[in-house]
């Protein structure tokens, strides 16, 4: 699957997460309100940033969402279970992001190494001459 339709599909998916509310009843809902359209509009920026093909901006903007989202967890706007299941979405999401990120850099170009030059054998003589006078066991180190 090409990356943006999988992108579009996580950023469905939080779409729906988030919107969905718990029916009627004395329990709270498990996503109030208020917090449902907070983290829509920014699911929305996402989507939009993902679409022009700005992958920063779109990780900007789902980075604000999670900040959203453990804000409202923490003032009670949202379950912990629903929180749970928003934060699994983002996290798909941002994997993909990250991944569509790196996909549009350019590949790097790696300059050519220069072939190395010839350079002189080691024989094992230390004199600078690069001659060695032979003896009766090999090389003679002196003069």
């Amino acid at each position: 699957m090409m990356p943006r339709a999988r992108l579009t599909l996580a950023l469905t998916a939080i779409t729906l997460v988030a919107s969905t509310l718990t029916g009627c009843g004395s329990t709270p809902p498990d996503l109030q309100q208020s917090t449902a359209t907070e983290l829509q509009a920014g699911v929305r920026n996402v989507t939009a940033a993902a679409a022009a093909g700005d992958f920063e901006a779109a990780q900007a903007s789902l980075e604000a969402v999670q900040a959203d989202l453990l804000t409202a967890a923490a003032a009670d706007g949202v379950s912990a279970a629903r929180a749970a299941d928003i934060q699994s979405a983002l996290n798909l999401v941002s994997a993909d992001l990250t991944a569509a990120i790196e996909a549009s850099k350019p590949e790097p170009t790696v300059a050519p190494v220069p072939a190395p030059s010839p350079t002189s054998v080691d024989n094992g003589n230390d004199k600078d001459d690069g001659k060695c006078k032979k003896n009766d066991d090999g090389c003679d180190d002196e003069d």
